[in-house]
């Protein structure tokens, strides 16, 4: 560093020349040699009568600084495409929601139980996130250049500037997208399939499951979504099921057909699962049976 302090200290006494521009920092090395050579045949021609030495000794200053320059920024890009390998994974506690900050300054609220995975730098073009399992909404910072997707399961969602939720649950091969602000397409994360993208524009979802998609429209609210937590209106029995069992980290075992007409409503905070789930079965008349510590299931009249 002793040496380095010697060579700025040169180039402070015995030249005039433009420093600021002539060790800027531009994305190619190369171009700061190009920018010294410049700099160099400009005072050369403006000065012929002087002696070339201090010129030469400025030249081997500026080269001493390029070298310490080009090995940070070796070591930064050595250190960004490790990063860009590196993945973070977050998950929310029961009963609790989770706010982070994507590389690229998006956000994302995790719900309860939900898990999303990322890289902890984003390559140069794309921005990709895993949503494991639960829900979580996105509201993605715009870049034009780098389009931001979420994979959840075997759907891609991908936008560039706007606020949207994506529902995932694994079990059941469900997912569902909810688009607030902006535009989003659809894509299936599997490349050979035939299925066509899907655009959504705002107060538009749709839900995938068993191998088939459907649209709908939901009333488009000037807050978090996820800020209600457990509280539903005029929600799917299916969906509400879905919610609950990334919420509690439960899995809920329920006939699809003999519920599809059945809606939820009320605020579920603070309650435990079996609590909620057999205040539904009561209302719905259903049978409540717990199969182990993590399974539920949901018995129709029929069966019993």
């Amino acid at each position: 560093m002793a040496a380095s302090g010697e060579y700025m200290s040169l180039l402070d006494d015995e030249a005039d020349l433009d420093i600021s521009q002539t060790i800027s920092t531009p994305d190619d090395i190369g171009d700061s040699i190009a920018s010294i050579k410049y700099n160099l045949t400009a005072k050369i021609r403006a000065d012929k009568r002087k002696s070339l030495k201090p010129l030469l000794r400025i030249a081997a200053a500026i080269a001493a600084v390029l070298l310490i320059f080009a090995g940070i920024k070796g070591y930064q890009y050595y250190r960004y495409v490790q990063d860009t390998k590196t993945f973070i994974t977050v998950q929310a506690s029961v009963g609790k929601t989770l706010r982070v900050v994507l590389p690229d300054s998006s956000s994302v609220t995790v719900s309860s139980g939900s898990v999303l995975r990322y890289p902890k730098a984003f390559p140069t073009d794309e921005r990709r996130v895993y949503l494991q399992t639960g829900e979580a909404f996105f509201e993605v910072t715009k870049n034009p250049k780098k389009p931001f997707s979420v994979e959840s399961g075997e759907l891609q969602t991908t936008a560039l500037g706007t606020s949207f939720t994506v529902k995932y649950n694994p079990v059941h091969h469900w997912s569902k997208v909810n688009l607030y602000t902006g535009k989003v397409a659809i894509t299936p994360t599997d490349k050979s399939s035939s299925r066509s993208s899907v655009y959504l524009s705002p107060g538009k979802a749709y839900e995938y499951a068993a191998g088939g998609g459907t649209l709908s429209s939901f009333t488009l609210k000037p807050f978090n979504p996820l800020t209600t937590g457990l509280a539903f209106e005029r929600t799917s029995f299916k969906e509400a099921i879905y919610k609950m069992s990334s919420w509690y980290k439960i899995n809920i075992e329920f006939d699809k057909v003999a519920t599809r007409n059945f809606t939820v409503n009320g605020d579920f905070n603070g309650k435990k699962a079996e609590e909620v789930l057999s205040s539904l079965a009561f209302i719905y008349q259903l049978k409540l049976t717990k199969k182990d510590s993590l399974t539920y299931e949901f018995i129709t009249q029929s069966r019993y």
